[in-house]
């Protein structure tokens, strides 16, 4: 009789640590992915990006249209190098806001990805791009997309685009040397005094 009970008894301990167990495997987290591409290119944060660096590229256009325009006044040796330092410069310009742009869709997307993170609990997320394989069951791209669609996200104040040629440069250099000169004649007409 006593090993009838103790036989129970190890029969309920096994069930019991066998529950213990399944019930510790349930603890994992739970893996799913986003495909930030999609994210990136079909989200609204991301037609928002693209209306306002097309805002962007209209301003420094005409920033570059006007610039044109004043080097006309500049002697032929010096335009066509003033021309591409100019260029670079808008170029630059412009890759600085792309990059800011991108930036803030990226962090928006982050942002709800983290909300919908916490609301599920004890999640993984990773981007699509860095599976070679996954069933669509764990794909929550639209979840995420849904979400940043609802926000709304900032961006950068457009640019003001200023012109100021070499020529300009010059008459001020001239005019500060003028100054220095009247200067130093005051101080001699003062030293003889």
């Amino acid at each position: 009789m006593c090993t009838r009970q103790l036989s129970r008894f190890l029969l309920l301990l096994l069930l019991s640590l066998t529950v213990a167990l399944a019930g510790c495997k349930s603890g994992d987290p739970q893996v799913v992915c986003v495909d930030v591409e999609k994210i990136m290119t079909d989200s609204k944060a991301a037609k928002e990006a693209n209306d306002h660096l097309a805002k962007v590229q209209a301003i420094l256009q005409k920033g570059l249209e006007a610039y044109q325009e004043e080097l006309k006044k500049s002697p032929e040796s010096q335009r066509q190098q003033e021309l591409q330092q100019g260029l670079a410069l808008l170029r630059r310009q412009l890759v600085l806001e792309q990059a800011a742009a991108r930036n803030v869709v990226h962090k928006h997307m982050l942002a709800q990805i983290e909300a919908w993170r916490t609301d599920k609990g004890n999640t993984v997320v990773l981007a699509r791009q860095s599976l070679l394989s996954a069933p669509a069951t764990v794909d929550i791209t639209a979840d995420i997309q849904t979400r940043m669609d609802a926000g709304t996200v900032e961006f950068a104040e457009l640019p003001k685009v200023s012109i100021r040629t070499r020529p300009d440069a010059d008459t001020g250099k001239d005019e500060v040397q003028d100054k220095k000169s009247s200067d130093t004649k005051d101080k001699k007409e003062s030293a003889k005094k």
